[in-house]
Parts: structure tokens; sequence; C-alpha cells
């Protein structure tokens, strides 16, 4: 709250459960009471005081071994104050399906794998469909070559699935990770790879487009 200034005077409980999930958070790990003591500056009493309660709103979880670590209800949090990337996504995917007439993907990388999350099918008999909710494993194919590395562009000659050709670009957020990516696939009598590498060019730029709005830095 602010005084009679317009000063900022934080209300301790609060500032301390903020900081007590930023060091989790930070940390990458779960952290027990002692070391999160020493890290704050704070007593053990009162922490523990503070970490129970985050618990008990499942802000943290506390692991068996008396350790605590980030809770479920933060990524419900998180959830529902990001910015809609399915929504914002889907002018890019029609973009790409029109121009080059394949199908193009929006995978969110979801607990170890990456999702299908929105799609642009082009209207024609032939062409590559991609089910909705659909999880595909991350160390394989286009997506997993820019997930995994520091490449902007990741190419699959038939890697992942037999006379499928895909081309996958990064997207990134405020923070700098890699939390989806925006592809486009074809069989391969369809996409030379030629092609293959355009597409890649202008998978690329609008990865960075929609990364930009959903906060990451221009590069």
């Amino acid at each position: 709250m602010a005084d009679s200034t317009g000063m900022l005077r934080p209300v301790p409980a609060v500032d301390k459960a903020a900081r007590v999930l930023r060091a989790l958070a930070d940390g990458g790990r779960a952290m027990g009471i002692s070391e999160l003591a020493r890290a704050l500056d704070v007593s053990k009493g009162t922490l523990r005081d503070v970490l129970l309660t985050l618990a008990h709103h499942g802000l943290v979880v506390r692991d068996p071994d008396t350790r605590f670590r980030l809770g479920p209800e933060l990524r419900a949090l998180a959830d529902a104050s990001a910015p809609d990337l399915r929504a914002l996504s889907q002018p890019y995917l029609v973009s790409l399906m029109e121009t080059f007439g394949e199908t193009a993907i929006l995978g969110l990388v979801v607990d170890g794998k990456l999702e299908i999350a929105a799609r642009a099918e082009p209207a024609t008999d032939l062409h590559m469909t991609a089910p909705l909710g659909r999880r595909l494993p991350l160390e394989k194919g286009a997506h997993g070559k820019v997930l995994a590395t520091r490449e902007e562009i990741g190419y699959d000659d038939q890697e992942l699935f037999a006379g499928v050709r895909a081309v996958a670009a990064p997207i990134v957020d405020a923070r700098g990770r890699r939390i989806a990516v925006l592809m486009v696939v074809g069989f391969k009598e369809r996409v030379d790879l030629r092609t293959l590498r355009r597409i890649g060019e202008r998978c690329a730029s609008a990865a960075r487009a929609l990364s930009q709005r959903i906060g990451a830095q221009a590069a």
C-alpha cells in the first residue's frame, strides 16, 4: 500500500511470500527451510509460517524430505495472466499456410512433450493433418532441434515421420525461455529442400514477431 506521500509501504507478510516464491523460482529446485532462511535473511520460524501458508494455497509443495518447491497453483495463475498464445498465433499460422499451402502448427512445451495447440490447414485433399492435443517427443524432429539448442530454425527431412518434411522456429517468452514453436509440415513430394529453406526463413520471422508480442526483447 502507499502512504499519504504516495510512497510504497510493503506489507511485510506479502513481501516475504513474494521473496520466497522468487527464491524458489530462481533456484530452479526444491529448497529446505534453513537454506531459504539464509538466502532471504529471515528467521526459520517466520519462514516456516510463510511456507505452510503458501502450501495451503497450492503455491508451493512440500516434499517428503521437508524441502519446498513451486506448486501447481502458480501455473494456473501464470496461465490466467499470460497472453493467449493460441489466439495470438492464429494470424501467423494462417499466413504461413496460405503462403506455402501446407499445414502450419503452434506447438507448446507441456510436461516434457510438444503439444499441438493450434493449427491452420489448407483446404486441399492432400495435406498433413495435425490433431489438436497430440503430443510429440521433444528430442526429435524440427522442433527438437530448436528447443534443445540455440538454433533459430530447425529442419526435419523425414526424421520424425517417413515421407514428411518439417521446419520449426522457437517462440521465446519475456524471460528468454523457449516455450513453444511455430512449425510448417508437408509431404516430401510437395515440399522440396529448397522450399523448406524458404519456409524456414518465413517461419523464423513469424516466430520472432510472435515472441515480441508476448514480451520477448527484439533480437
